[in-house]
């Protein structure tokens, strides 16, 4: 990191993973500090913005010299404040298809990408998924009998009992257990900036930015933890290969009216306007794509019902196995 930054002022405090600046935007109109937040089984509270997402030392690592550093607090602080005036210079346009110069597409991609890959969960969803592949990894190993018990004798050594290695073997192939990666650690820090990095020449070469606007009945834009979402509808052809970063609609609320949608040559979109049924088609997948919480400038149980029926129950994103048709 850049010799300038003064790291030690950012150690053991909360570093958060979605803006304040953005956060604001969703505030409470009567206290603008403070902003009704949502979780699963619980009434809504209202905390101050500055104690809500995120955690402490959440970007803390360990630098080249061998020291804790929270450099990449201040980086991230640079990101943001260039998309919050990104931002500020949207709430003036008009909706549509945006027309932004060079600087100001790079800023907002650059912003879009970072807050949707630098959150808590895909941190854990990452760790999932490398519990997943580990285990398929010890299915193929456990898959032959004769290298998987020399395997066992070089590993246990005098431990080493045939009938317990075998139902070790058996329980592998059939895909019971589980392998565990802690999500802080910072080997998934730097895939989720890498994955960001990835996100972001996907966005730049192939998606187009629009802002539409509520123009009928009294629904808002809620926001979350994870705040950037992206899916495929259900009737694009697409959808059977899986929803990856290049043909997905990434949208983003970026105010109780407003949203940003990023699509590409496949989506037509001739109407701005959003209806109360698209705003809660929108809603639906802020839910469904929330870590911990739900974000909202008022309080009401619509908002408290919509993510309890739509936060995702499983894993979005599942490691398939060949093991599997030998079930459990």
């Amino acid at each position: 990191m850049p010799a300038e930054y003064d790291t030690e002022d950012k150690l053991r405090t909360i570093h958060h993973f979605v803006p304040q600046s953005y956060l604001r935007r969703f505030a409470r109109i009567d206290k603008p500090n403070q902003i009704y937040t949502y979780e699963i089984s619980r009434e809504p509270y209202s905390p101050n913005i500055k104690s809500i997402a995120g955690q402490r030392d959440f970007y803390t690592h360990i630098d080249d010299a061998g020291e804790e550093t929270a450099a990449l607090e201040n980086v991230f602080a640079e990101i943001d404040d260039k998309g919050a005036r990104i931002l500020q210079a949207v709430d003036s346009m008009q909706d549509g298809f945006l027309e932004l110069t060079d600087i100001q597409k790079s800023d907002l991609y650059y912003y879009i990408a970072h807050l949707h890959t630098r959150n808590l969960q895909q941190r854990k969803q990452l760790a999932e998924t490398y519990s997943q592949m580990s285990m398929v990894h010890l299915q193929a190993a456990a898959s032959d009998t004769e290298s998987f018990h020399e395997i066992a004798k070089e590993a246990m050594g005098d431990k080493y009992e045939p009938s317990a290695a075998e139902k070790a073997r058996n329980s592998f192939i059939q895909g019971k257990g589980k392998i565990n990666f802690d999500p802080m650690s910072e080997h998934f820090l730097g895939a989720t900036l890498q994955l960001a990095q990835d996100l972001y020449f996907i966005l730049m070469k192939s998606k187009k930015v629009a802002l539409v606007s509520i123009t009928s009945g009294p629904m808002r834009f809620i926001t979350s933890d994870n705040p950037v979402t992206h899916y495929l509808e259900n009737g694009d052809p697409r959808k059977f290969t899986g929803v990856g970063y290049v043909n997905a609609i990434f949208q983003l609320p970026i105010s109780p009216t407003r949203a940003l949608l990023l699509i590409d040559d496949a989506y037509m979109i001739d109407d701005f306007n959003c209806n109360e049924e698209h705003v809660l088609h929108m809603n639906v997948w802020t839910c469904r794509y929330a870590d911990k919480w739900v974000f909202s400038h008022e309080k009401t149980s619509d908002t408290s019902e919509l993510f309890n029926e739509h936060k995702a129950k499983e894993l979005l994103m599942k490691v398939g196995s060949p093991f599997d048709v030998f079930g459990t």
